[in-house]
This record gives C-alpha cells, structure tokens and sequence, in this order.
C-alpha cells in the first residue's frame, strides 16, 4: 500500500475512533489464511503495519466467512467467544468490523475495538457509518490500482 493511501487509511481510522470511542482500529488485508495489519490507529501503540496473524486467530474471521459487519458490546459475554484464540491474549471486549470489498470480493476489513466493554450496543448509525468508510476505503484502494 503506498503511503498517501495509508495515510488515508489512518485518517479513517481516527475518525473513526473518535467517533466509536475505541482505542485502536486497523484496516487489515487478507490473503489465503493470513491476516496482514496494513494501517492502525491505537492507544496502546500495538498492533503495528505490516504484523502478520493467522486468520483464526483474529475476530475478523467471521467477517471474512460471511463477509458483513459482526459487532459485539461484551465478548466476555458471549458464549464461546472468550475461548477464543485472541481474547486469552488481547481480551477486547467491544468490536465493530466491516469487510472491504474490491470488486466484489472481501479485501480485508475496517474495524475496531477497546478492552473496555461498551455499555451500549452499537447503533444502525454506527454500523452504517463503519460500513461507508470501509466502502471509501474500497474506492480509494481500487483508484490506487488503476
């Protein structure tokens, strides 16, 4: 990704972490099995660009399999999910992502998340304004192919 791109990224990123009230977003590339950290704005200075996980290890698994938005307000409260391979590691609690999609496949994903649970779930608001931002993310990634 070149790096006008990815500052757009990051710009999004801030955004949207002001907005959602969570400390760290990444947008994320996948290929095959492997989930590719490609822009992240956080709090805690961790993830960075450019680390690498296998795709089942992350949350965004689901939003590739199915490829739509997946949020949760309390992982800790849903059933399974704190046996998750990332929660015994990095237990986040409230997560919001949106598949980015490059001509009609999943590219990777916009999303974000906080140890903090959220109080409140995530509204349609929210979900529409992270699904529009991965869709200008899209936009932005399929000019920079062109």
């Amino acid at each position: 990704m070149d790096a006008q791109l990815k500052k757009y990224c990051v710009s999004v990123l801030e955004e949207g972490r002001s907005r959602l009230g969570l400390m760290l977003g990444i947008v994320s590339r996948v290929v095959g099995n492997t989930y590719e950290v490609v822009a992240v704005s956080s709090d805690t200075g961790i993830p960075h660009a450019g680390d690498q996980y296998p795709l089942d290890a992350v949350y965004c698994r689901e939003v590739i399999q199915t490829m739509a938005t997946v949020t949760i307000t309390e992982i800790d409260g849903v059933k399974g999910m704190s046996l998750h391979p990332l929660y015994g590691l990095i237990p986040c609690e409230a997560y919001i992502s949106s598949p980015i999609n490059i001509h009609g496949k999943v590219w990777g994903t916009l999303n974000y998340t906080s140890l903090d649970k959220r109080m409140t779930p995530f509204s349609a608001e929210d979900i529409a304004f992270n699904e529009d931002r991965a869709a200008r993310i899209s936009s932005a990634i399929a000019v920079a192919r062109l």
